[in-house]
């Protein structure tokens, strides 16, 4: 009888391949989420080179969509801003949020839509000094379900007279 040593199998490296997997797969939907993302903001952003009357005339445009009616943010001595309660609560389901922009350097107009699934993904209030400078986000504490609230209508209405303008509005 002779004695024949025979070697263990070597172990498989299947966890391996696994986590190459798992990572090239991430990687993929990162590339894609990113492209998807640059592709939604482009298409729901616009720059035109406008002069400074046609923009006036854009901003009077939207303005006379809602008469009478006081913005929902006001600024009442430069940059403190205050938020104007509506008395009574909308029914109207808004759908997008408005962002029009005009700077006064470099005499573009800016239009951005921001649909209203997407705000409401955001907890908290939204932060408006990102739009207008010096504003004071400590007093004014606004958030996507008091727009919702107030319903259609004009939600910001900022003039700088050296930097330009900007308004925000629901529908």
């Amino acid at each position: 009888m002779t004695d024949t040593y025979v070697e263990p199998p070597k172990p498989k490296r299947t966890w391996l391949w696994i986590t190459l997997g798992v990572f090239a797969f991430l990687f993929v939907v990162g590339i894609g989420m990113a492209a998807f993302t640059a592709y939604w903001v482009t298409s729901h952003m616009e720059f035109v080179e406008t002069p400074a009357p046609d923009a006036a005339r854009s901003f009077d445009e939207i303005r006379a969509k809602f008469p009478g009616q006081r913005p929902l943010i006001e600024f009442n001595d430069g940059a403190r801003g205050t938020v104007n309660e509506p008395a009574t609560a909308s029914s109207v389901k808004l759908s997008t949020l408005h962002i029009v922009a005009y700077d006064d350097d470099e005499g573009r107009l800016v239009r951005v839509d921001v649909p209203f699934w997407l705000l409401r993904l955001k907890s908290g209030p939204i932060a408006f000094s990102s739009y207008a400078s010096g504003f004071d986000d400590e007093r004014v504490r606004l958030r996507v379900e008091d727009i919702e609230r107030r319903g259609p209508g004009i939600v910001l209405d900022l003039d700088h007279p050296s930097e330009g303008r900007v308004l925000i509005w629901a529908e």
